[in-house]
């Protein structure tokens, strides 16, 4: 066979390099995010990731990522032959669309224990409706140490309807220990971010239509339906957001149930430099972190009255609460001894804010769901005129007609905080609402009254009796549990005084930081948490005592005595002996009982670091030495020996035992020697 030339076979060089630069660049694109038509509309399928969540029993899927909160695990012995099922998870599924031809890729951690590796064959099988897949990680996969077991799976082209069920069964069989302990086996992990058991697969998982705006003046509402097959969550368990021109929409947008899914509407407030014209608008969703879709459209949009779509936008049914809210829960309390005057005052914005506005507009919509706390409100129908109902915005008559619900009733009042606003009243209040005394409750909507996200706030002004020595909650963990996380962010203040003549008692806190301060003429417990784990459980609780000895005045009077006191004992013990122990016993004492007394340690143990400078004051006054000044004086007075002068008769102490000693005579200054 004749050979080619040389320029052929540099030329099928070249191409070859060509093709493999080319390989090498397709290979590292970052992963594509996915794009809608230019009309808004998007997708007939993306590839993304379905979760392994639940127990192994009865395990579901999730393309949610914010899903991994949980870990599961099933361990697998040596001792068990043949066939084994590690689990099965499913999904009902709600979008209907076609598939292509693709390779799903199943994989799910492990970890070998007491055990150099094992030998296992692993399968995989996928069931979309009644179509069955199955794929295997081939004949004898060793596993060491840890890993992720993967198994490849041929998928054909299909269609799925909504109601299909998606469901995987993941099984091992024909295990093979190589140098076993006794407790060897092979342990499968999934349900968390560093455990992420899941299939990476090419279906239809979201539609996303753009609509048409609603122009109201120079405020512009841009609704997008996204239908799935998981409900209001494709949006609350997903990250997304708008922009137009390129800028940002920085407020939260109203999401409102449908049939099939959730409906997104942002709000964008033209700029006064902004002209009537047309309008880039891209949208993106992010249900996983390595999946984006994007879907954008070109508006055409008119400002000022009438605009591009006659009337403002306003939802058709009751908003969701799911679709990101800051809180902020402010308690200022007061205790007097005999009751505790608590100002609570709870100021949230976003979704909860929506559905708060939208739910004031419809006092008496007979339409509302029979779920809907609002229709605890159908008898304050007749107060609210036709002209006020249902206008797009809060009146002074919906305002009170919540008001009066609220303070005609305590378990009225329970209940919008817990089935409303998802907060517990008792933990907030301090006590069962059934038992305060004279409550006033005002309603603060800002400088707005419009259907908006602005922050709407609420104070409670409320008070309940005390009786001393028993146990009274200060604040407890509020947030009550809910299928999807209604409060993005938590900010607690919380303060409580007490008079000159009415201590705290003593205060304990778990798991949460409370500073405890007690000043001459008050006593306070503050806590300041900018952001609060709403998974996290605490619990404030203080004790009065109800007597006047352990209040703040009283309690630093009997100190400050007793330290004088402890004082005075030092100095009259010492008056022959070293008087530096003492007074340093009682100045420590002091300043330990002082820091104690303003960190807000219970006063009787306070009372007791007190008392005991006065009993360690016998002890030390005794073990202290003799003052040198005293010795001196003392042999001054009584001086061991004397001797005459023999010229003028006068006495001269003699104060030292040295032989021969010449002294000088204290009279007539003659010089005396003494053998």
């Amino acid at each position: 066979m004749k050979s080619g030339s040389p320029r052929n076979m540099e030329g099928h060089q070249r191409g070859g390099v060509v093709l493999i630069v080319a390989l090498l660049m397709l290979v590292s694109m970052p992963y594509p995010s996915i794009a809608a038509e230019q009309d808004g509309s998007c997708c007939s399928s993306q590839e993304f990731d379905l979760f392994l969540i639940g127990s192994a029993d009865d395990g579901s899927l999730s393309p949610f990522d914010s899903d991994l909160d949980e870990e599961f695990d099933q361990f697998v012995t040596p001792s068990i032959q043949g066939l084994v099922e590690i689990g099965t998870w499913e999904v009902d599924w709600g979008l209907q669309g076609d598939y292509s031809d693709s390779t799903w890729e199943f994989r799910i951690p492990y970890e070998v224990e007491s055990a150099a590796g094992i030998q296992i064959n692993a399968t995989i099988g996928v069931n979309i409706g009644s179509t069955y897949f199955e794929g295997d990680a081939g004949a004898g996969l060793f596993l060491t140490n840890v890993g992720e077991v993967v198994i490849p799976v041929e998928v054909l082209a299909g269609e799925v309807r909504s109601g299909d069920k998606i469901k995987l069964t993941f099984s091992v069989r024909s295990l093979s220990f190589s140098s076993p302990g006794d407790e060897a086996g092979i342990r499968f992990i999934w349900g968390t971010d560093d455990f992420p058991g899941r299939i990476s697969m090419k279906f239809p998982l979201v539609s996303i239509d753009m609509k048409e705006p609603s122009v109201n003046d120079r405020l512009v509402y841009f609704p997008i339906l996204l239908k799935s097959g998981f409900g209001d969550r494709m949006w609350s368990a997903s990250s997304g957001g708008m922009t137009i021109a390129s800028n940002t929409i920085a407020d939260s947008p109203i999401a409102t149930p449908t049939n099939n899914g959730v409906e997104v509407t942002f709000a964008w407030e033209m700029p006064e430099s902004a002209d009537s014209g047309t309008y880039m608008v891209a949208f993106h969703l992010e249900p996983q972190t390595s999946l984006r879709i994007e879907a954008n459209r070109t508006y055409d949009i008119v400002a000022g009255d009438g605009g591009s779509n006659a009337g403002g936008w306003y939802p058709a049914v009751e908003p969701l609460r799911t679709g990101g809210t800051n809180l902020l829960v402010d308690v200022s309390a007061k205790f007097d001894g005999e009751s505790v005057q608590r100002e609570v005052t709870i100021e949230f914005d976003g979704a909860m804010s929506q559905w708060v506005r939208w739910g004031l507009d419809n006092i008496g919509n007979n339409s509302l769901s029979s779920n809907s706390w609002w229709r605890n409100l159908r008898t304050y129908s007749d107060s609210v005129t036709n002209s006020e109902y249902n206008n797009g915005q809060v009146d002074d008559s919906e305002i009170a007609a919540l008001n009066s619900h609220l303070v005609g009733s305590a378990s009225d009042m329970r209940s919008f905080l817990a089935n409303g606003l998802y907060l517990d009243a008792e933990s907030i209040l301090g006590i069962n609402p059934v038992n305060l005394g004279p409550t006033e409750i005002t309603i603060d909507l800002g400088h707005t009254r419009a259907f908006s996200a602005e922050s709407v706030t609420i104070r409670i002004d409320t008070s309940h009796n005390v009786n001393p020595g028993e146990r009274q909650q200060l604040i407890e963990s509020f947030i009550r549990p809910s299928d999807d996380d209604l409060y993005t962010k938590v900010e607690l203040r919380v303060e409580i005084r007490s008079s000159a003549l009415q201590g705290l008692g003593g205060v304990a806190a778990e798991d949460i930081d409370a500073k405890h301060r007690r000043w001459i003429i008050f006593e306070k417990v503050t806590i300041e948490e900018s952001d609060l784990d709403t998974e996290e459980t605490f619990r404030v609780e203080f004790v009065p005592t109800g007597g006047a000895l352990y209040s703040p005045l009283v309690s630093a009077m009997v100190s400050v005595f007793m330290l004088v006191l402890a004082l005075g004992l030092g100095m009259a013990m010492t008056r022959k002996r070293a008087r530096a122990p003492t007074m340093l016993t009682v100045v420590i004492l002091g300043g330990l009982s002082l820091a104690l007394y303003v960190l807000g340690l219970d006063m009787p143990f306070v009372l007791g670091v007190v008392s005991s400078s006065m009993l360690l004051i016998f002890p030390v006054a005794l073990v202290s030495p003799r003052s040198d000044f005293t010795e001196r004086r003392g042999r001054g007075q009584r001086p061991s020996a004397h001797v005459n002068c023999p010229n003028c008769g006068e006495s001269n102490p003699v104060e030292s035992e040295v032989r021969p000693l010449r002294l000088e005579c204290i009279g007539c200054k003659s010089t005396l020697r003494l053998e």
